[in-house]
């Protein structure tokens, strides 16, 4: 669900070595799963499901 096409890139580890770049990269990945932000990418109703537990995770 986090992708390229979401706005997504992976982040090495070797970028978050201080609790500022993991705040960052943290922020970055709910934003991407955020359920109204999914929505108005126009996601499928999967992937606005899949992206809602993955949100409720991050939380």
């Amino acid at each position: 669900i986090l992708g390229p096409e979401n706005g997504w890139q992976p982040v090495p580890l070797t970028e978050i070595i201080t609790s500022a770049a993991v705040k960052k990269a943290y922020r970055k990945a709910t934003l991407c799963v955020h359920p109204d932000k999914v929505q108005q990418r126009g996601a499928t109703v999967q992937q606005k499901y899949i992206c809602e537990k993955v949100f409720d995770l991050l939380k």
